[in-house]
């Protein structure tokens, strides 16, 4: 391909890691509290990384099956190792590939009956190529269920500079990268383009007040973030290094206000494929 698959701007070292993996736990319950289960189901979950919400769908269709595809090598094989930590190793089907290239057997193809993206498409530089893919895959009347970022959703009180010296660039440098951090927005317009019908919209809290248990963590999440794109923001803007150490430090001290909360919803959306299989091309 002359441009490239995925911008992704976050990294896969361990504190990064266990990073995303709190924002599994915090995510997972929502997320399925918006899906009705009956617990026969075979799902597919594109982009399942550390494994957590692939090992959980699958412990509620014990009666079905789960894949989960990972592209990067490294979250794939802190998935497995997981897994196999906690007695799970056979719950999910872990494969390693790419959402354009879906490594699927020709006779699963058209059989899945619920297919999971969540936090993918924007960091592609063709989600519809994706979501194409997935169209093939999931069964006619099947589902795929998307969960996504639209960065304008997202905001922070008091009133802190800090957070606006940085949060504009670092969604410039999410941009420059390929990324779509508004993509959430444009769900139901990607899921129509791919073919999918009869859609449903929905948002997804992220965010908490400082006087609630996991607020820490979703302070720790927005700071971790902008400190991961730290060198990406420097290249694009003329703050210093001692300026970006400032305004973690600003964000760091603004966590700690009694006061203090984040706002933020992700994008949640629903559709389903027609049950006369059409092709979108």
């Amino acid at each position: 391909m002359s441009k490239k698959e995925s911008g992704y701007i976050h990294g896969t070292h361990r504190e990064e890691q266990e990073r995303l993996a709190i924002l599994n736990q915090l995510l997972n319950d929502r997320c399925l509290a918006l899906i009705q289960l009956n617990g026969d189901e075979k799902v597919l979950d594109v982009g399942s990384g550390l494994g957590l919400f692939s090992r959980q769908i699958a412990a509620m269709v014990s009666q079905g099956s789960v894949v989960g595809i990972e592209k990067s090598p490294e979250q794939l094989s802190t998935a497995l190792q997981w897994a196999e930590n906690a007695n799970e190793s056979d719950l999910v089907d872990f494969r390693e590939g790419s959402a354009y290239a879906l490594p699927l057997r020709s006779d699963e193809v058209n059989t899945f009956d619920i297919a999971f993206v969540r936090f993918l498409l924007e960091h592609l530089d063709t989600p519809h190529r994706a979501l194409l893919n997935i169209y093939h895959a999931v069964r006619p009347g099947g589902s795929v269920y998307l969960v996504d970022d639209d960065h304008e959703n997202f905001r922070i009180a008091p009133y802190t500079p800090a957070f606006d010296a940085l949060w504009g660039p670092y969604n410039e440098a999410y941009r420059i990268r390929g990324n779509d951090p508004y993509i959430g927005r444009n769900l139901v317009t990607l899921l129509h383009q791919a073919g999918f019908e009869d859609f449903q919209l929905d948002f997804i809290k992220f965010g908490s007040a400082a006087s609630e248990p996991d607020f820490q963590h979703y302070a720790n999440n927005l700071i971790g973030i902008l400190e991961g794109a730290r060198q990406d923001i420097l290249k694009i803007t003329q703050i210093t290094p001692q300026q970006f150490d400032q305004y973690i430090e600003e964000l760091n001290q603004w966590a700690k206000k009694p006061d203090a909360a984040l706002w933020y919803a992700a994008n949640f959306a629903r559709g389903r494929k027609p049950s006369e299989q059409e092709d979108p091309g």
